[in-house]
């Protein structure tokens, strides 16, 4: 049969049937081009920059406090009254200066009853050498005997001798009567007033507290792994918290070879001149002291390190395309790099790169594509 067209119907249906045939036979395949199936996700775009090995001088900042060099309880070398304390509390004292006065009427006394009975003993010597030498002219003529004569030579040495003890007795009580005030044996300030007039003091009782701050001492405690590093004589800057803005210089001048057993530490005492007076005992101090990193340092850009909330921080580093974690020590400062000591099993080695963008919120084996470093 034919269609109106001229072509054959015959054909027609055997079109149709082949093509509703195929499409019965592979539908599959029409589907999987219309759903390509789930995939991952993209690499993590970061920057990086490498780690490099160097000997550095690094600044390391410890905490200390301050401590006069001096500081001493004056104490009363006699006992009495206090008729007079003449300084106070924060009061600067001049070396020399009277702190403390004692009532010194009984020992004036003293000394005044020694100085009359030396002059009377003083006196019958002249009288008794007068003697003895008349008595030598009378023995010449053989008109004494030689015992007579030995008797005056005998009360001349007698007298001679009873004058030596009262002034040693005197040179006693004046050295007594000019302790009864007490002075100050270096400069500095009152911290403490330990006593008052009308008390009573007994030999050895402190009467003030005194305190040199010409020159003050800061304490540090150094940890065991960087003791080796600082030696006496070696420079330091200081700072301190209730004087903002202003440092210091300082001279490692002792150190203390001995480690508190619980931190590990070894007192360092740091010297810095204080001429006006404005370091006070007891600041809270920030010593920096600039010593060499043993052998050689890890350095990394500051933005490579990601610090924690409970202390300490990490890197991240790329191998093979994906980020590793490496947590690390900070020794110290260079410029704009951190020096690093790497912790844990994952290590850390010059030539390998960090990452300084984008390793806030990095995970563990994720995936990492690098970006070139913005100039």
């Amino acid at each position: 049969m034919f269609d109106g067209k001229g072509i054959p119907m015959r054909a027609v249906f055997l079109l149709v049937l082949i093509f509703f045939s195929l499409a019965f036979l592979f539908p599959a395949a029409a589907q999987n081009k219309k759903d390509p199936g789930p995939q991952g996700p993209p690499p993590a775009l970061v920057v990086t920059a490498p780690v490099v090995e160097e000997r550095v001088q690094s600044p390391q900042t410890l905490i200390g406090t301050s401590e006069p060099r001096y500081q001493a309880a004056i104490a009363a070398e006699m006992e009495g009254l206090v008729t007079q304390l003449k300084v106070r509390k924060g009061e600067h004292v001049p070396k020399g200066a009277e702190i403390v006065t004692l009532r010194t009427l009984p020992a004036e006394l003293e000394l005044q009853e020694s100085r009359s009975r030396l002059k009377e003993v003083q006196a019958r010597i002249e009288k008794a050498e007068s003697d003895l030498k008349r008595a030598e002219g009378l023995f010449a003529q053989k008109f004494i005997s030689e015992e007579e004569l030995q008797s005056r030579r005998t009360e001349v040495d007698a007298l001679r001798r009873q004058a030596q003890q009262i002034q040693a007795r005197i040179r006693i009580q004046k050295d007594r009567l000019q302790r009864m005030t007490v002075e100050a044996p270096f400069a500095g300030r009152v911290v403490e007033e330990r006593t008052e007039t009308g008390q009573w003091l007994s030999e050895g009782d402190p009467v003030v507290l005194l305190a040199d701050l010409s020159v003050m001492h800061i304490m540090v405690p150094v940890p065991e792994r960087r003791i080796s590093g600082i030696s006496v004589g070696d420079t330091a800057e200081v700072g301190f918290d209730a004087l903002p803005g202003e440092t210091f210089s300082g001279e490692v001048t002792a150190i203390v070879p001995r480690a508190d057993t619980a931190s590990r530490t070894f007192p360092v005492q740091i010297s810095v001149k204080n001429p006006d007076n404005r370091i006070m005992s007891g600041m809270l101090s920030r010593v920096t002291f600039f010593t060499d990193i043993p052998d050689t340092a890890l350095l990394l850009p500051k933005d490579a390190f990601v610090p924690q909330p409970g202390g300490g921080g990490h890197i991240v580093k790329v191998e093979e395309g994906q980020a590793i974690l490496v947590p690390v020590n900070i020794l110290g400062t260079h410029g704009d790099h951190y020096a690093v000591e790497p912790l844990g099993e994952n290590g850390l080695s010059a030539g390998d790169r960090v990452v300084i963008r984008g390793n806030e919120r990095l995970r563990p084996g994720q995936n990492i594509r690098e970006a070139k470093r913005p100039e």
